[in-house]
This record gives structure tokens, C-alpha cells and sequence, in this order.
């Protein structure tokens, strides 16, 4: 089922290398061809946290590609555990896996009616203050004002990024395997402005003033003016993960949730 696999690594964590490599020899033991530049592969296996994943969403270019993630950092919500690595990834490779589909999001920021920028994420996108001060958000939900606030900006996310920066904004948790859009806003200057759930079809529109800045899964960064506009929508694609833990047993683990 996977024969071309591209190995992506955090480098920054000690001794990732060295892992690698061992990771490179089974792979190759098995038949299995190991791109050294990421063009086409069946499988990508991530070595870091989550923002690994994050990073290989980002890198896209096949929506058949399916992702397995070995955790070297330290939440590891959406990774495997690296014990017995060499083990699970026999497994993976004679077909014994399941794979867990996550909706993404996507975006365009317009200016002039141009679409000048595209992008997507697994998590989140963070619409953020650029300097110090505090600015005013226009959220527009299928053409209809919605939240019309001033504060440090909002966090548009997917259910599979309810547990990450959302979460940790006061949003709720979302099953991973639900379809629907988050709007958490950040640091609302009023009592009355909370985090929203809305279907996965509605389109999302929201203008920035006087500037800010477009914040793409804790990976990315691309300034926003007043006159350009942000639009969200549910992506074409989804994210195609092998994840051993399920939802509830990763809250457990990782939050020590419900207890």
C-alpha cells in the first residue's frame, strides 16, 4: 500500500538524526522506496510534536497521502508514541492501521476583489494585533455580521484544533471526528463576546483595522491590512492521519481529562 515515504524531522531535538537514519534502514529492509525530497509519497512519517504534522499539512501536494506521526516532543496530541517504533511501523506497512480523516481549513486573503494569498491548516488560523495596541474584528458569517469587536484578534479553527491554541483561550473541546468551525475570539475587550460553533459549510469573512497579522498553525505568518479582506471555508481536502490513541483516551493521556 506504501511504497514511496518521505521521513519528515524536527532537527532542533537531539539525537532526531540518529533516529532517522534507523527508521531509513527498516524502510529500505522492507522494500520500501525513502524520498530524500518530498514530491509524491504515499506516506509521510513526522519525528517531532505536533507541529511537525502541522508543518507536513502545510507541504501538501497529494490528498492521498497519509501521515504518521512519531512523537519526540511533548503534548503529541496527534502523534504515536516513538517506543517500540521500529515494531509499529512494520505494522503500519503491512496495512494494519486505521486511519483517522480531519476536515482543514482554507484561506484567501483578497484585495480589491484579487485573491493575492492561499493557504490551509489542520489546527487554526490566528488573527492577531500586529503591534501593541488592540484592534477592531468584523466577522461575517454567510454575508451576515456577527461579531463586530475590539480585542487581540480571533482563532478560527477545526475541530482536530479545539485542543490546542483555541483550548487554551477558554474554547471548548470538539470531538476530532465532528465537521464544524470554531470561533474563539482573543482577549475580547466586553463581557458578551464568546467562542461560537457553526456548521462546516457556512463561509466566513473578517476584516482588520487598522492592520494585523494572519497566523497559519503556529507555522506561519503574512501580514493583513485594512483594506485586504480574509476569507474561511471548509478545504477541499482532508487530512489523512494514522493515530493509535482515540480521542477520548488521548484527553485522558495528554490533559488528564475528566479526572
Amino acid at each position: 500500500m506504501f511504497e514511496r515515504i518521505f521521513i519528515l524531522e524536527n532537527r532542533k531535538i537531539i539525537g532526531v538524526e540518529k533516529e532517522k537514519k534507523k527508521i531509513e534502514d527498516l524502510l529500505k529492509s522492507c522494500g520500501k522506496i525513502v524520498e530524500k525530497e518530498l514530491k509524491n509519497p504515499d506516506l509521510i512519517l513526522t519525528m517531532g510534536g505536533d507541529g511537525t504534522i502541522l508543518k507536513a499539512i502545510g507541504l501538501l501536494k497529494n490528498q492521498k497521502t497519509v501521515i504518521y506521526g512519531i512523537n519526540y516532543g511533548k503534548i503529541g496530541f496527534l502523534t504515536n508514541s516513538s517506543e517500540n517504533i521500529e515494531f509499529k511501523i512494520k505494522k503500519v506497512l503491512e496495512g494494519d492501521f486505521k486511519i483517522s480523516e480531519r476536515m482543514v481549513l482554507e484561506l484567501m486573503i483578497k484585495k480589491n476583489h484579487k485573491t493575492i494569498y492561499k493557504s490551509k491548516v489542520l489546527n487554526d488560523f490566528l488573527i492577531f494585533r500586529k503591534g501593541i495596541r488592540i484592534v477592531e474584528i468584523l466577522v461575517y458569517i454567510d454575508g451576515k455580521e456577527v461579531f463586530n469587536f475590539r480585542g487581540d484578534g480571533i482563532i478560527i479553527s477545526t475541530p482536530t484544533g479545539s485542543t490546542a491554541h483555541s483550548l487554551s483561550a477558554g474554547g471548548p473541546i470538539i470531538c476530532s471526528d465532528m465537521e464544524c468551525i470554531l470561533l474563539t475570539p482573543l482577549c475580547p475587550y466586553s463581557l458578551n463576546t464568546r467562542s461560537l460553533v457553526i456548521p462546516s459549510d457556512k463561509k466566513i469573512k473578517i476584516k482588520i483595522s487598522p492592520e494585523g497579522k494572519i497566523i497559519e498553525d503556529g507555522q506561519r505568518e503574512n501580514k493583513i491590512g485594512k483594506v485586504e479582506e480574509i476569507e474561511i471555508e471548509k478545504g477541499k481536502i482532508k487530512a489523512k492521519l494514522i493515530i493509535e490513541e482515540d480521542f477520548f483516551e488521548k484527553l485522558k493521556t495528554k490533559f488528564n481529562f475528566g479526572r
